[in-house]
């Protein structure tokens, strides 16, 4: 490439509703040595604190007569009050493109589930890496259903941004949350937005990362890599018993996570009950109680046959992906764009299992009408102490019970999004159980 300046276009703003915000002081150059990044500084003033803004960046070159897009950036597209940088990643976008009079305009909307952005973490380096490099985008990957070891399910790892409203409680776990229904729900909401794996964490995926492949319950060379990981116990994807949401210190450095969190630079861990259960639904707001419990594709409520894979039991583990696991994306995702949320492996989450849910935040907060009514929701449910998880005993070793949603492949009957929580066990002096059906999907809290 060889312009030496970046001029701006045009400021767009997306909506009358923040009519008094401006975009200013607005700067667009090159890195030099060029490597084909772009930094576009600007200031963002009328916003309030807080508010966050999806930014695209669009750009013209020839006189007006080509224009180009911005999909790869190497932060967040994301900007706020005050003084913000994107950089744009052009050269990834448009690796041959070649110019000296590129016009920049940079648009900001309200950040919401229709402005989807992805963070995608290349593991392709493998376990020698010493680093794994990360991008954003607002592209979904590129994938054909039902395909097998396309990037996007092997040497790359792709998550989505889970856009919050905190305004909005909704029943967790149960189908209903009506006091003295012997259930185990309660009403609660989240804060805080949060990254979300688009697929389950395949085999490839840990064995770039751990140098060697997973002990999973389906192990056929010729099949494996597009297939979720399975029959792992959570301490061995963490390194730990404990909550990892609550404490991620105890994740180890040697574990799967301690290990792609350091070379990524990220802080990966696993979802919460209530974050993986609001992204199953793919965002399903709730005006009724039956509504939220449906998993929606483009509008439409497609038949479980056509979103998750149940019913393939079988005890050869040297299966092609006909039975057993899928490979992850085989069914239709849900209108958030993930996929197998309620098929082919359960999943776990940070949490520990106990049934009562609702006596248990009573206590906790000292408050008799938590979680009762979506009027007094549980913010941010913490998950459940350690001396408060449901345990059982197995021969000699006792249990406590970790919380894991979602049915998965042996199922004999459709897994119904209202009775998807369920509990595998795992021994408290950490050696754990196998669990043929269970497997994980990373997530990562937006701070």
């Amino acid at each position: 490439m060889n312009f030496t300046k970046l001029a701006l276009f045009s400021i767009l703003f997306a909506t009358a509703a923040f009519a008094d915000v401006a975009i200013t002081d607005i700067t667009a150059r090159q890195r030099w040595p060029w490597n084909g990044l772009v930094d576009i500084d600007f200031t963002i003033t009328g916003a309030a604190a807080g508010d966050a803004f999806a930014i695209d960046i669009d750009a013209t070159a020839a006189s007006g007569a080509t224009s180009l897009s911005a999909k790869t950036y190497v932060a967040e597209p994301v900007a706020g009050a005050g003084a913000n940088r994107i950089v744009w990643d052009l050269g990834a976008d448009y690796p041959e493109f070649r110019a000296n009079d590129l016009l920049v305009s940079v648009t900001a909307t309200p950040l919401s589930d229709s402005t989807p952005i992805y963070m995608v973490i290349d593991l392709s380096g493998g376990a020698d890496a010493a680093k794994y490099p990360v991008r954003y985008t607002t592209q979904p990957p590129a994938h054909a259903q039902g395909a097998m070891d396309e990037p996007c399910q092997t040497t790359e790892l792709w998550m989505r941004r889970i856009v919050v409203d905190s305004n909005l409680a909704f029943p967790v776990n149960s189908y209903s949350v009506d006091v003295g229904d012997g259930k185990n729900g309660f009403w609660g909401k989240m804060t805080k937005d949060y990254y979300i794996g688009v697929f389950e964490l395949t085999q490839k995926q840990y064995q770039l990362v751990m140098g060697s492949w997973p002990n999973s319950y389906f192990t056929n060379e010729l099949y494996r890599a597009s297939r979720p990981v399975s029959e792992l116990t959570y301490r061995t994807l963490t390194g730990t018993q404990d909550d990892i949401q609550e404490s991620p210190s105890s994740i180890t450095a040697a574990s799967f996570l301690g290990k792609i969190r350091t070379k990524a630079n990220l802080a990966i861990s696993l979802p919460s009950n209530i974050q993986l259960n609001f992204a199953q639904r793919g965002g399903t707001k709730l005006e009724s109680t039956a509504q939220f419990y449906r998993y929606d594709y483009n509008g439409t409520t497609p038949t479980y046959d056509q979103i998750a894979r149940y019913n393939a039991g079988t005890s050869d583990r040297n299966c092609d992906a006909t039975v057993g696991t899928a490979y992850v994306g085989s069914y239709l995702p849900n209108d958030y764009g993930l996929y197998d949320t309620i098929g082919n492996v359960a999943e776990y989450t940070a949490e520990r299992y106990r049934s009562g849910y609702q006596g248990y935040y009573k206590t906790l907060y000292s408050d008799n009408t938590i979680g009762v009514t979506s009027a007094n929701p549980v913010a941010d449910p913490p998950g459940v102490a350690v001396e408060s998880a449901e345990s059982n005993m197995g021969g000699s070793t006792t249990y406590y019970q970790r919380l894991a949603r979602g049915g998965y492949w042996s199922l004999t009957s459709a897994p119904t999004l209202w009775t998807m929580e369920g509990k595998q066990q795992n021994t408290i002096d950490g050696t754990g159980t196998s669990v043929k059906g269970a497997g994980f999907r990373l997530s990562m809290t937006v701070e």
